[in-house]
């Protein structure tokens, strides 16, 4: 049975998230017999995944979660390294070396791990790869990656006994099924309980399913994944333990606003308290919004360190999301110290935000610096990241000798480096504006009355919006008249044609012949079904809306292709920050496609939202037109008074002619 490792991206964990009160613990009186059933022991598991190092890079990390009960016995792989092959390639098990070989094009890995290589359930897999020749300033391009780590186990699963071991340290896998007709309570807290999972285990897969898909789902998971049931109770919230298919489940149930609440409490660490079976009066507050100012150490960095010849350097990622909202410019400070610069050599420090220079500055005189730089608002975008690279060469600019003699170093303070933003946009309308023009309030409307779709759509999609947000959002369900007439951004599942209408979306719900006839083809016929997530400006607020069109007769392709798409969202690789352009249109056969508004022939419901203005544009044209002509008329009237007062002045001033007169 394959356990599927934690990926290797690393994410700062949202913090902020406490327990408003005390919870109430309890032990059951009779603690349910599945909840302490054990999983049969079987064949051996196995975990795979990859990694890469650099050459000259540091060690690189693959952590993959072991479940409780389990032991891991062997690690396999292969080694692949391109570029040019000269040097060392090494693996390691928690910091112990597995193995060391000369580097090759191919080097295989198979080596014995024990549970003493086991540390807080996490199996730690590192490569580094040591090039041959390190002068001072050349370091090799070249790369080594693991592919398909695997990992065998053995040894039965241990089913948790309290609240606190259902949620380890990490997990490959939670699924929420979603009752068939769940009230709008339940609702918002399976959304809330998909954020809160998606924001504790970065790494593990989060799926949504209608709860007749359970079983079936649950049954193809790896161990140690988990099962998260969302109930509706009018008693105290609470919560209890099951099993399902021999994974773990946890049932929380209650009623109204304090069952989203306990679903948010389930993102905090301090579920570790509940040492018991059960949990009642579970709840949690919001984390502080965070503010436009931010350290490199709020933003997850707490060392920067450049050292060495030749142009080491370091990146800090940084997205919107962190301040709390779109902002519209970031002014950096850094400041930190460095060794002194011997003399004839030469040390610059450089900043780049998103491989654009932002400033640099010569490291002379002194041993501390401080660099102000502004970020344009042209180089802002959703995700950005911060490189700050030190160039330096040793003295009379000989890089001959051996690395690391009496090498250069930069230290930055990243408590005392910030980044200040200025509330504002910087993205033009589209999926790149997302997650963080939400900030951390999400309210989500249904368009239609099929509340378990609307569920699942919608938590599938705050799952993969919560990847990309460094804050806990905070998602609630609101009437859909109630979130047309507000300010605030948010999200729209299940839209009907009305409810795009209402909304002046891009695509509207109708038939439409073609997409882009000059660029793609796409072919959406009159009669052909579709599906769209749209991302939009409505109001100066953005919106997010998911919907379908299909013949009368053909309502279950509408829901049917709603459902493609956000589980396309929440698969395909790279999530979120995948989308670009404003439109996600797909048909029953295909994939999806992204797609911009403006390469859609316009369909006869947009233009019905201009007909008005264009009487309004008619009538004064005509106006104007009829302005113009009586000015005309008048000043021609005008011009022939004029000139026949002219012409009888000079005929009564002319004098008479000789031989006239007396």
């Amino acid at each position: 049975m394959p356990q599927t490792p934690a990926r290797t991206r690393n994410r700062p964990h949202a913090a902020g998230i406490i327990l408003a009160c005390a919870a109430t613990l309890a032990l059951s009186a009779l603690a349910s017999p599945a909840a302490n059933a054990a999983p049969p022991e079987g064949a051996a598991l196995q975990s795979s995944s990859g990694v890469s190092a650099l050459a000259g890079q540091a060690e690189q990390t693959l952590v993959v979660p072991v479940t409780a009960g389990l032991e891991p016995t062997r690690i396999k792989g292969s080694i692949v390294v391109s570029g040019k092959p000269e040097g060392t390639v090494r693996a390691t098990v928690n910091g112990r070396v597995v193995l060391e070989s000369v580097a090759v094009a191919t080097i295989p890995l198979e080596a014995e791990v024990t549970s003493a290589d086991v540390v807080g359930q996490q199996l730690t897999v590192g490569l580094q790869f040591i090039p041959a020749t390190q002068t001072m300033c050349i370091v090799s391009s070249a790369t080594a990656t693991l592919n398909n780590l695997v990992v065998d186990f053995s040894g039965t699963a241990k089913a948790p006994t309290t609240v606190g071991e259902f949620f380890p340290t990490s997990v490959p896998a939670v699924v929420l099924p979603v009752p068939a007709d769940p009230s709008r309570d339940v609702s918002a807290a399976i959304m809330t309980a998909s954020a809160a999972m998606s924001q504790r285990y970065p790494n593990a897969t989060v799926s949504v399913v209608p709860d007749a898909e359970l079983e079936a789902r649950a049954g193809n998971l790896p161990a140690g994944s988990r099962v998260l049931s969302v109930v509706a109770d009018q008693g105290e919230t609470g919560t209890r333990l099951a099993t399902v298919t021999g994974l773990p489940q946890l049932i929380l149930s209650g009623h109204d606003e304090q069952l989203r609440t306990a679903a948010r409490a389930l993102a905090s660490d301090k579920t570790a308290l509940a040492v018991t079976s059960s949990v009642t009066g579970l709840t949690s507050g919001l984390p502080v919004e965070p503010g436009l100012t931010q350290s490199l150490k709020d933003a997850g960095t707490t060392t920067i360190k450049l050292s060495g010849y030749g142009t080491p350097e370091s990146y800090v990622g940084v997205t919107q999301s962190q301040f709390g909202g779109p902002v519209s410019s970031v002014k950096v400070q850094l400041k930190g110290t460095h060794t002194a610069v011997p003399d004839n050599a030469q040390a610059q420090l450089s900043v780049f935000w998103n491989d654009y220079l932002l400033s640099s500055k010569n490291l002379d005189g002194g041993d501390t610096f401080t660099m102000d730089a502004d970020v344009p608002a042209g180089q802002l975008q959703a995700k950005n990241g911060l490189r700050i690279r030190l160039a330096a060469l040793p003295a009379g600019g000989d890089c001959t000798g051996p690395a690391g003699v009496m090498p250069m170093e930069v230290t930055l303070d990243t408590a005392g480096s910030t980044l200040t933003a200025v509330r504002g946009g910087s993205i033009k309308a589209g999926f790149a504006r997302f997650p963080q023009a939400l900030g951390q309030s999400v309210p989500v409307a249904f368009g239609d009355a099929n509340a378990q779709a609307n569920t699942v759509n919608s938590a599938t999609l705050i799952a993969s919006l919560q990847r990309e947000s460094a804050t806990l959002l905070d998602t609630r369900v609101v009437d859909l008249d109630t979130l047309a007439g507000s300010s605030e951004s948010g999200l729209v599942v299940g839209a009907t044609a009305d409810v795009a209408n209402k909304l002046s979306a891009p695509l509207r719900l109708a038939e439409f012949r073609t997409i882009s006839p000059d660029a793609v083809e796409y072919g959406v016929g009159a009669s052909a079904p579709f599906g769209v997530l749209e991302a939009f400006e409505q109001g100066g607020r953005d919106l997010l809306l998911l919907g379908a069109w299909a013949p009368e007769s053909d309502a279950a392709a509408a829901s049917a292709l709603q459902a493609s798409l956000s589980s396309h969202v929440g698969g395909v690789e790279g999530g979120w920050a995948s989308l670009s352009r404003n439109l996600l249109v797909t048909q029953p056969s295909g994939t999806p496609v992204l797609l911009e508004s403006n390469a859609i022939v316009p369909q006869k419901a947009v233009t019905d939202d201009y007909r008005p203005y264009a009487w309004w544009i008619g009538g004064a044209v005509l106006a104007l037109g009829l302005a113009f002509a009586l000015r005309t008329l008048i000043m021609r009237r005008r011009a022939k008074d004029a000139r026949a007062y002219v012409d009888a002045e000079q005929t009564a001033t002319e004098p008479a002619e000789p031989g006239h007169g007396s």
